[in-house]
């Protein structure tokens, strides 16, 4: 059903791939997706900018990338419906910047395998049709990134978590900061 493949290519830090395997499953279970090929790539942050750069033209280190490769909609709800996978069978990269997981994740009062798991579900989330671009979008990731963390025992805090009080003109942000995350 879902076919979730890591490939570590960093030496920032040491991950067990068996628990993001897991995490990756539970939420495109939770999102009612029907099929999944998954593949999730740590990295460090030269590699990431490197993609970032070369795919999306943004010259900035960034957290998180996803890119949706595929994807099978005949059997999907209804548009604007939550969960956004239900029935639907994607194909996609999640890649994941496991040095900016390091250098963030104290700031927000965790371990950095916690902050890979917030990128890797916000990445998932991109795949199955969530986004982040307009406010309202943004609300709701970051409340369905709430929900899923809580299946881990997990609470995360955003630097703008104040800031999404109020409505705002900012550009997509990935889970952290401004810069990456399409």
């Amino acid at each position: 059903m879902y076919d979730v493949a890591v490939t570590d290519l960093q030496n920032v830090l040491v991950i067990r791939h068996r628990p993001l395997e897991s995490v990756a499953r539970r939420v495109l279970s939770e999102e009612q997706v029907a099929g999944a090929r998954i593949s999730v790539v740590l990295l460090d942050n030269q590699r990431i900018h490197e993609l970032n750069r070369r795919f999306l033209n943004h010259d900035s280190e960034t957290d998180v990338l996803s890119f949706l490769l595929e994807c099978d909609e005949e059997q999907a709800g209804r548009p604007g419906q939550i969960p956004r996978g239900r029935g639907k069978r994607i194909e996609g990269e999640v890649l994941i910047s496991t040095e900016m997981a390091t250098k963030l994740a104290l700031q927000f009062g965790w371990s950095p395998h916690e902050e890979v798991i917030l990128y890797l579900i916000h990445g998932l989330l991109h795949l199955v049709g969530y986004d982040d671009g307009t406010f309202g979008e943004k609300q709701l990731m970051r409340s369905r990134e709430r929900a899923m963390l809580r299946l881990f025992d997990l609470s995360p805090q955003y630097a703008d978590d104040e800031s999404l009080a109020e409505e705002s003109d900012q550009p997509p942000a990935s889970p952290r900061h401004a810069e990456g995350s399409p």
